[in-house]
């Protein structure tokens, strides 16, 4: 729905599942804004990126949604030859976000993705998509060519979104920093060498069973919760141009780092900690703050589709967990099947 309240002149859709295409249009139009209605609107039912390599339409941004990455065939997503597809379709000043669910990755995982999409796109930024300490979401975001973002031009955008569209956090373009990490491209060496995920080497695919064994184990080593700050910390460390080097810009950065950290204090009930990164957060940004605390029912719709997306990855964890305890409790009666 973001294309529609940006006022693009077109946006494309392209859902493989039939059944999830029907139901976002009978069932999910409050929460999508009737997306699929919208004669400006195209939905393609079809491999993502079978189809985007047949096409011969040119796009100003193309995003990627998130995979489960130790699913069957997830792992080609992050190829270099889907990157180098995605780099073939993009328009002069063109960019992709690739969004990774640092919740089902490792930090090596991560690496790998990171590798590969450095190996395509000579610049590349990072975003986070949220706070949420247990379920961080990033976006890789590639272009062709370097190029800095005028956060005024950004602020009249934000300001011209329909109602139905803000979010208190995307009210500012001071909001917009607290979500920006850094500059992966200028920062390299925080990415650790290794081979790239192709389709005649596909890495992640391999490393799925290990995952499979890891959630089901509960030896979970994902890139989130307290592993995650020290790399967006170095990551921020590192000068880049992309965003202008105000002092409101610093501040909003600080605020973000300082919103992830009280998450993580408010999770592990460290009271003191977190009031602390509270009190920071209202000093380094107090209009983000005051426009949150003053959310209408603009804000409902926002936490409505953050809740419909945790509800969506608790279901997948249950599932998960099911397969697993139905796997053990197969290989205990196999066991006993084998007693004398």
């Amino acid at each position: 729905s973001a294309g529609p309240a940006l006022g693009v002149e077109r946006t494309t859709v392209v859902e493989i599942v039939p059944e999830v295409a029907a139901a976002a249009g009978a069932h999910f139009s409050a929460w999508n804004a009737a997306l699929l209605r919208r004669p400006d609107v195209r939905l393609v039912v079809d491999d993502g990126r079978r189809w985007l390599a047949s096409s011969t339409d040119r796009y100003d941004v193309v995003v990627s949604d998130l995979f489960i990455p130790w699913h069957a065939g997830a792992g080609s997503l992050y190829a270099r030859e889907m990157f180098e597809t995605v780099a073939r379709r993009l328009s002069p000043g063109g960019v992709f976000c690739q969004w990774l669910p640092l919740y089902q990755l490792t930090h090596e995982e991560f690496e790998a993705i990171a590798r590969t999409f450095l190996a395509v796109f000579p610049e590349v930024s990072l975003w986070r998509n949220d706070f949420y300490p247990d379920r961080p979401v990033v976006g890789l975001v590639g272009r062709l060519a370097p190029g800095a973002l005028d956060l005024g031009r950004v602020g009249e955008r934000l300001a011209a979104l329909p109602e139905w569209s803000r979010d208190p956090l995307l009210a500012t373009p001071q909001g917009l920093a607290m979500l920006y990490l850094g500059d992966l491209a200028a920062a390299r060496e925080l990415i650790a060498s290794g081979p790239l995920n192709t389709d005649d080497h596909p890495l992640i695919e391999f490393l799925a069973p290990r995952l499979t064994r890891m959630s089901a184990a509960g030896d979970k080593d994902w890139f989130a919760g307290e592993a995650l700050p020290a790399f967006t910390d170095a990551l921020a460390a590192h000068p880049d141009g992309l965003l202008p080097a105000t002092d409101a810009v610093a501040s909003a950065r600080r605020a973000g780092a300082a919103l992830y950290r009280y998450a993580l204090a408010a999770r592990r009930g460290d009271e003191g900690s977190a009031a602390r990164y509270e009190g920071e957060v209202r000093q380094l940004v107090p209009e983000v703050v005051a426009l949150g605390e003053r959310a209408s029912s603009v804000a409902t719709l926002a936490d409505a589709r953050r809740t419909l997306g945790t509800l969506r990855t608790e279901q997948e964890r249950v599932a998960r967990e099911l397969e697993a305890m139905e796997r053990r409790l197969g290989e205990l009666a196999g066991s006993r099947g084998d007693d004398p």
